[in-house]
């Protein structure tokens, strides 16, 4: 990207390596001393982070970075089919430069780099309601935890020993922790992608028990692999995630050993992301007494509806299978009021989808603004959700009962840590 002078001593341009202690100082300031060893393990390790994905905004006559965009790759997971996506990271402006548009000018530059990695989606987790003035929506659950309070976690009995014990994860034995996380992933739900090589970016070596940080876990029983989680160091709390076991009975030594470990950095409060398997989500519930663990979202956006739905359409079939449209032959036409799909059906088996020319919305048997078909497609709510609230959503009423099955509520929950 060429730098563009912006006037008073403003420039964009993309980032370098030699810009590294400029922005970790920018990051301190924008978002708190404790981010800037992961940040700076995200700059120097994040294995598909080139200088081309980071946008800045600087300062020339003193080198401060006053705002900062930064675009990583990666990809997200809906029953083994691979979504690539591209996420708006360390996000920010100073204090004395914001409401100048910054962040708007940086965003058109991550767009242009997005289109040229043709991401599937793109994500950001991010404060509320700002970033649907970019066209993005909220589609998939993000966070929220199960408080645990120490005084609700039963003790270890006098002279017994924990029935499992906890090896830490490094890198040399990163790749057993992602064979059993993945042996248990669960289906029909979102997952974000971990990959081996991504072990460089999220084990690093902090510079103070202030600073943000991973700590990766095996489960052991008598040499065995029984589970694995990860206690996440942030906010000044400390929350166990991806926590997935053979047996709920674990969760109760897994508790006691977060709250140990707690207890090391200034006895920080501790949570437990809310599990994917739903024996140990249920078990987590009753064990902490908390029943409402006050999600917030991920903004998604779709850039291409007819890549996306080819690229999930493998599920279709699935979907139908086992219902009254198994052996569906026919069509079904959407319309976002702007454009148009058609997609075909052969005896249950999606044949594709193209764009439609047509531009009268009663032409359409759905008729669905595009931020709520994000929601649709991300299974974030179903088209009798979106209906109750949202006028604008309208479908014939012979093919209700077809996108209800077509487009299902997804209940993903998506760690927000990695």
């Amino acid at each position: 990207m060429k730098p563009q002078d912006l006037g008073d001593g403003l420039v964009i341009r993309n980032a370098s390596r030699e810009d590294i202690p400029a922005l970790l100082e920018h990051f301190k300031i924008v978002h708190g001393e404790g981010v800037t060893d992961q940040l700076r393990a995200m700059l120097e390790r994040y294995p598909r982070f080139s200088w081309e994905d980071s946008f800045i905004i600087e300062n020339s006559n003193s080198g401060e970075v006053v705002s900062c965009v930064i675009l990583l790759e990666n990809a997200w997971v809906l029953d083994e089919i691979q979504v690539p996506s591209v996420e708006m990271e360390a996000v920010g402006t100073l204090n004395s430069h914001r409401n100048r548009g910054h962040i708007r000018l940086l965003n058109d530059k991550f767009e242009e780099r997005a289109s040229q990695r043709h991401p599937m989606i793109q994500t950001i987790a991010g404060i509320p309601h700002f970033y649907r003035n970019f066209g993005y929506e909220y589609a998939a659950h993000l966070g929220g935890g199960y408080t645990v309070n120490p005084s609700l976690i039963p003790r270890l009995p006098d002279g017994e020993d924990e029935p499992i014990t906890f090896k830490p994860v490094k890198s040399e034995n990163f790749k057993e922790f992602l064979r059993y996380r993945e042996a248990h992933l669960p289906r029909r739900t979102w997952i974000r992608k971990i990959r081996p090589e991504d072990a460089a970016y999220l084990i690093y070596e902090t510079t103070s028990p202030k600073q943000e940080a991973f700590y990766f876990y095996l489960v052991k029983e008598k040499q065995k692999t029984v589970g694995v989680f990860y206690l996440a160091r942030w906010e000044n709390r400390l929350d166990v995630v991806e926590l997935y076991l053979d047996n709920h009975k674990y969760v109760d030594a897994v508790l006691r050993f977060a709250l140990a470990r707690a207890q090391e950095w200034n006895d920080i409060p501790v949570r437990v992301a809310q599990p994917n398997q739903k024996r140990i989500r249920e078990y987590l519930s009753a064990r902490t007494q908390v029943w409402e663990i006050a999600p917030y979202a991920w903004y998604i956006k779709i850039p291409s509806v007819p890549r996306f739905m080819e690229t999930i359409s493998p599920l279709f079939a699935d979907r139908l299978r086992d219902t009254e449209f198994q052996h569906f032959t026919g069509e079904l036409t959407i319309t976002t009021y702007k454009e148009g799909f058609l997609l075909t059906f052969e005896n249950g088996a999606f044949k594709g989808v193209t764009e439609k020319e047509e531009r009268n919305p009663r032409d359409y048997d759905l008729r669905v603004p595009l931020g709520s078909l994000t929601r649709l497609l991300m299974g974030y709510e179903t088209l009798d959700e979106l209906m109750t609230h949202e006028p604008d959503v309208q479908c014939a009423a012979t093919l209700k009962p077809f996108v209800r099955v077509l487009f299902p509520k997804l209940e993903a929950v998506v760690d927000p840590y990695y």
